[in-house]
């Protein structure tokens, strides 16, 4: 028995029954305590959620159609699961695995290949327990969030083992992204760079230039990474993003598009497909994006109602394209859908309102005036029983939902009882002196309280794009303190937006507020290449 695998625990992830009990035996005697199986990515991420796992083994074939087991790294990470402290082994062979290690903090430690041989997995599970026992009160500060207390520790493991230096100095990097740091950052994937040259260098280098505003450097090393072929969400959706930002959405949907044929199975590309198809007016692609993005995001972090809400108003926007028996099986599975909603979200009570507030829009597109008006009254109904507090923040969606319908009069009417209430609300009673403030030609104060109402409702629309508009009116008028903060706060507000899932108002906002910043982006950046020739 191998002392140092006793008392450990371990997660097998693999769809063959015969290889995953060959593994599972094995490790038993190695010694390992205890040993948890799953034969699908959903299955594992229930097993983290109740057991902490000291090692696990992720197989990446599992299936055509299924999620690969990369995607426990990720979506772990993306559930608040992932720990710093557990050993992540892949399964695959190595022509495979050269593809697979390109992500900075989604990639494995360690990659073995069937059939396995015990005296080689022993030898390399004891260098993956003894690195991991050394920096072990490093990962625990990395998985409690303390980054400037891991960064300190870092410096010093870094003296400590100098043998480890290029392994320490990638955690580094990911704690200075973290930090916030981006200078620094770069100069660290930079110099490692200059030495040898590695996939996630790359990706380090792309996105802390991406985070700096410096584009053309930042699209150089993301789209190297995916030359090469790697399978790596990170260089994709930063790479897509950043077209995106420049309002380059034909470039930004074809690299999607390239990113969801290698990868269909991961909800969040699928997602970012769909809202480019959405402003791209694409909307059989963004219908079939979104339905990957609700298949793959279910039992997930990435079960969001506003994937769904997101198809719901594709499928709407589409039926104005198709005729005939098309149109029905349109709105047929925009119903559909929506009911979805309030089965997977039943004790979501903002979901179940949305539902039924774009169920009655959805009907009345389709000439179903009398369901439409019975759903919008349910929508009023539900909108009633919420909080006091959600009310004010999902009012605007209300009044959009409704603007059409008999009911919209009724809307009104709770908007002008309500609003007198909202000034008990920190968040709405700083968002209504922000826009006071605006409207006197007060943008930095009004920014400034735009900014802390956001902080308080990130998922708000209206706040989000109030914030994004003073932003924008500052760097129109070359008063901003920090133009690349001002540029990176607009970029990340609008991206956390799920447009598709906007109101058609909400949408031309957003849409207009978009091709602001791109042609600002576009001034900048055609200023500072004057400047650097």
């Amino acid at each position: 028995m191998d002392t140092l695998l006793s008392a450990k625990k371990a997660l097998i992830l693999d769809k063959r029954l015969d290889d995953m009990r060959t593994l599972k035996g094995l490790l038993q005697r190695l010694g390992v305590a205890q040993v948890e199986v799953a034969s699908s990515v959903n299955m594992a991420l229930s097993i983290l959620r109740e057991e902490t796992i000291d090692l696990c083994f992720m197989v990446y074939d599992l299936g055509k159609g299924e999620k690969n087991g990369l995607q426990l790294m990720h979506e772990a990470q993306a559930e608040g699961l992932y720990r710093f402290g557990t050993g992540f082994v892949l399964v695959a062979d190595q022509e495979a695995a050269s593809l697979l290690f390109g992500s900075l903090e989604s990639s494995p430690d360690l990659c073995i290949e069937k059939p396995y041989q015990e005296g080689r997995l022993r030898m390399s599970l004891q260098r993956l327990i003894r690195l991991k026992q050394a920096i072990k009160p490093l990962d625990s500060l990395m998985d409690q969030g303390r980054w400037v207390e891991a960064y300190d520790l870092c410096e010093q493991k870094l003296r400590q083992y100098p043998a480890l230096k290029v392994f320490m100095q990638r955690l580094q990097g990911i704690i200075l992204l973290r930090l916030g740091r981006y200078d620094a950052a770069q100069a660290l994937f930079g110099d490692l760079l200059e030495e040898r040259d590695q996939h996630w260098m790359r990706v380090g280098v792309g996105v802390a230039a991406y985070r700096r505003i410096e584009l053309h450097q930042a699209e150089e090393a993301l789209g190297s990474v995916i030359r090469q072929q790697q399978v790596c969400i990170d260089a994709f959706s930063w790479l897509a993003r950043l077209h995106r930002l420049k309002g380059e959405l034909n470039q930004s949907m074809t690299l999607l598009r390239k990113s969801v044929l290698l990868q269909p199975t991961v909800a969040q590309l699928q997602a970012e497909q769909g809202d480019v198809a959405a402003r791209l007016q694409d909307w059989r692609m963004a219908v079939d994006a979104f339905r990957a993005a609700v298949r793959f995001g279910r039992y997930s972090a990435f079960q969001q109602p506003d994937y769904y809400f997101a198809l719901a108003q594709a499928l709407r926007a589409r039926m104005e394209d198709l005729q005939g028996d098309a149109v029905l099986e349109a709105e047929q599975e925009a119903v559909q859908v929506l009911e979805q909603v309030v089965e997977d979200f039943n004790h979501d009570p903002v979901a179940q309102f949305k539902s039924r507030l774009l169920l009655s829009d959805v009907l009345r597109h389709s000439r179903d005036k009398g369901r439409a008006e019975q759903a919008a009254r349910a929508a009023l109904e539900m909108f009633d029983q919420l909080p006091l507090e959600y009310q004010a923040q999902w009012l605007d969606q209300l009044l959009d939902g409704l603007e059409h319908s008999e009911s919209a009069a009724q809307a009104h009417a709770i908007r002008h009882d309500l609003t007198p209430k909202t000034v008990s609300i920190d968040w709405a009673r700083i968002n209504l002196k922000g826009m006071m403030a605006f409207r006197k030609g007060d943008v930095a104060g009004g920014r400034e309280a735009f900014l802390q109402a956001y902080q308080v409702q990130p998922e708000n629309p209206s706040v989000a794009l109030n914030l994004v508009q003073a932003e924008l009116e500052l760097l129109r008028r070359e008063q901003s303190d920090d133009p690349v903060v001002s540029i990176r706060r607009c970029d990340d507000v609008l991206f956390n937006l799920q447009y598709a899932a906007l109101t058609h108002r909400q949408q031309q906002r957003y849409s207009s507020l978009a091709e602001r910043l791109a042609d600002r982006l576009k001034t900048r950046l055609g200023t500072s290449r004057a400047e650097s020739e």
